[in-house]
């Protein structure tokens, strides 16, 4: 073994040592997930969060997310930074595995100082977010990824990654890092007409891969109505059909809701980790004689 390998096989030994001290168990909507956390440095760093066993799979789910304050701790519905990360950790949680870098870049790497100056003009000038940072004389988007994409291949040897994200500055990043990527878009409901307006404007000036507002409209009205009308068949069969055949509308319906409800991923992890302490709850041998 060359000096250079011998290098290679300590820091990958050390770095293992280093996930290993920090596993533990985490409990996310009623379920269990193993992650170890790793420090990423660098301006454009922070923390990455390495849950279950990512070295199973070819190409593990992996979201690098943009620190936000107001989305993913106030939970502000103003914009989609907080439902896109819990969408991520319930993919994340469904695989078992997953990689979350979650990097120190508020305000899309300006800060939140002039993340705020920015939401101030954007209400009182009706700016979109971008137009406002230029105003105010800052960069659009002053982030880099290319410390992400490093993290992934040094520290993590990811070469393959299915990337949770619409923003295609992220994808290039990692392909730059000689990374085979996947993007798998995540897909939220606006929750008011700030958060509509802001994803526009993603979608508009920066490229990301989100479906027009209009077409959103569109296709919730359609599940509202399809909703509807399976209530209305339901009730019909209870009171005319044949018990049998009202049962099983009942069920069809109760399934259709449970599947369109935006509580579906908290029901189904509780009850797959309600299935899992099932299995493991010990078996004791039956008695002889």
């Amino acid at each position: 073994m060359s000096v250079a390998d011998e290098s290679i096989a300590v820091a990958d030994l050390v770095n293992s040592q280093k996930l290993a001290c920090t596993s533990h168990l985490l409990t996310r909507k009623g379920a269990e997930i193993r992650v170890r956390v790793h420090s990423i440095p660098g301006r454009d760093g922070g923390q990455a969060l390495i849950f279950g066993d990512i070295d199973r799979l070819r190409a593990p789910l992996v979201r690098i997310h943009s620190r936000c304050l107001y989305g993913d701790a106030l939970h502000s519905d103003d914009c989609d930074c907080g439902p896109e990360l819990d969408q991520a950790m319930d993919m994340i949680q469904r695989a078992d595995a997953g990689v979350l870098l979650y990097l120190e870049q508020e305000g899309r790497g300006a800060g939140l100082e002039v993340k705020a100056k920015g939401l101030r003009v954007t209400q009182t000038e009706g700016r979109n977010t971008f137009d406002a940072y230029r105003a105010l004389g800052f960069e659009p988007d002053s982030r880099e990824f290319d410390t992400a994409a490093r993290f992934l291949t040094e520290q993590l040897g990811l070469h393959a990654v299915s990337l949770l994200t619409n923003n295609p500055d992220k994808v290039h990043a990692l392909q730059r890092g000689d990374i085979t990527v996947t993007p798998v878009p995540l897909i939220t409901e606006p929750r008011s007409h700030w958060a509509r307006e802001y994803m526009e404007a993603k979608r508009i000036h920066r490229g990301h891969r989100l479906p027009p507002y209009s077409f959103r409209r569109i296709g919730r009205r359609i599940e509202q109505t399809c909703f509807a009308l399976g209530v209305v068949a339901t009730t019909a069969a209870i009171y005319w059909a044949p018990r049998e055949l009202a049962v099983l509308a009942f069920m069809a319906l109760a399934a259709t809701a449970v599947t369109w409800h935006p509580a579906r991923t908290s029901v189904r992890l509780r009850l797959r980790a309600w299935r899992r302490q099932l299995a493991q709850r010990p078996r004791h041998p039956t008695p002889a004689g």
